[in-house]
């Protein structure tokens, strides 16, 4: 409800609101008008066409009236919201997933697409929907993750990562491991014919823009992100990256980090176009090492320190979830041409929560109250970047 009032404010200056504009709107609108069959064969959207295809009906009842639009749509992030709660309360702690709701509720990336008609915070419903069902401790059947997961990349396509963690059910889970395996094509073949259509992966008038092979750019900026909220997260990390399968490799995966940024300098020139959000910005105004911002030779190597630490989690299980999930998602955004951070910022904030989970306490109470204190920030922080942004 804190967000509602920003659903009657125009012409914000906001990356959502153009996307709404541009793309959302009118691929809504155009679906309507062709109501009951709209065609599929091209339209104003890069993602594919489940929100636009609930929404249109919406539309045509309501005279397309924008404020119901964007209701129905504030209501999906709601229901987005209760979902990632909900999973990262069966994982653990009650603390970690009322702060990691905080964190993602207050993120802008997740409030931007909250308030303007947007595919992200639909298909982030999906997904979180699937994360619990196919968790280790689930007791989810395969048939509702695979409904799951298929919502998920019929929302947006670059989703596909989720079929990841439904495999690992497959592998590992006591029961059902063929019906789990077989299942999991499923959303493939649900996705095949608007991909023979589309002779691409996005509708034909953004396959240049949006498609151009493996981009390291987005893990440069994917694991940048991560290393900056990780921050916030300083006091579990740190005790699990001190744990014996993780010490040693700590030097090594610095060094990874630290040599990727060597080798491959991302072109730090301001291209809206192709790179944005927080932390882009802030690197333009900091120092370039080798043309790299310090911003980025720090918060690099401890995104990659990070996905160690997820790995060699105390909870074996949880971790190989945790890790996989985290490598699925940044490996199949490399798909992109882009390298936003709206993309990628929910999600981590997210397994950041779920990292926490499934461990033990600190040695002794004064500490466990402190550790809280970073993402309790961070929550105010992005709260606040959020109430400037939307109401400033």
């Amino acid at each position: 409800m804190l967000w509602f009032p920003v659903l009657f404010r125009p012409g914000l200056a906001i990356f959502d609101d153009l996307d709404e504009r541009l793309f959302h709107h009118p691929t809504i609108t155009s679906f309507a008008s062709g109501l009951p069959f709209p065609d599929l064969s091209d339209y104003q959207s890069a993602t594919t066409p489940l929100y636009h295809l609930l929404m249109s009906p919406i539309s045509w009842v309501t005279d397309d009236n924008l404020l119901a639009l964007r209701s129905l749509n504030l209501c999906l992030s709601g229901i987005a919201l209760w979902l990632a709660i909900r999973a990262l309360a069966s994982w653990g702690k009650p603390m970690a997933a009322a702060m990691g709701g905080l964190c993602i509720g207050m993120s802008p990336y997740f409030v931007g697409p909250g308030v303007r008609l947007s595919t992200d915070n639909a298909a982030l419903l999906s997904v979180f929907a699937l994360l619990y069902a196919t968790h280790p401790r689930s007791k989810s059947g395969p048939w509702i993750a695979m409904a799951w997961a298929t919502a998920a990349v019929w929302t947006r396509q670059i989703h596909l990562w989720v079929l990841v963690p439904m495999v690992l059910a497959g592998l590992t889970r006591s029961r059902e491991h063929l019906t789990w395996l077989l299942v999991s094509i499923l959303p493939i073949a649900a996705l095949a014919p608007l991909l023979g259509t589309w002779g691409a992966l996005t509708p034909p008038q953004f396959a240049t823009g949006h498609q151009g092979g493996i981009n390291i750019d987005v893990l440069i900026m994917a694991l940048g992100i991560l290393g900056m909220y990780s921050l916030a997260f300083a006091p579990w990390l740190i005790r699990g990256l001190r744990r014996p399968e993780a010490k040693l490799w700590v030097p090594g995966i610095a060094a990874l980090g630290l040599a990727l940024l060597a080798q491959h300098p991302m072109p730090w020139a301001d291209d809206p176009n192709r790179w944005g959000g927080a932390l882009w910005s802030a690197s333009r105004t900091v120092p370039a090492v080798l043309d790299v911002p310090v911003t980025f030779w720090v918060t690099v190597p401890i995104g990659g320190l990070t996905l160690l630490a997820f790995a060699t989690h105390p909870d074996r299980e949880h971790g190989r979830f945790l890790s996989l999930i985290a490598v699925a998602f940044i490996g199949a955004n490399m798909l992109s041409a882009r390298a936003y951070q709206k993309y990628y910022d929910p999600m981590f904030l997210f397994m950041l929560a779920a990292y926490v989970q499934a461990q033990g306490g600190f040695p002794k109470p004064w500490m466990d109250r402190a550790a809280w204190v970073g993402p309790g920030a961070l929550a105010l922080a992005l709260g606040g970047v959020s109430m400037i942004r939307f109401f400033g």
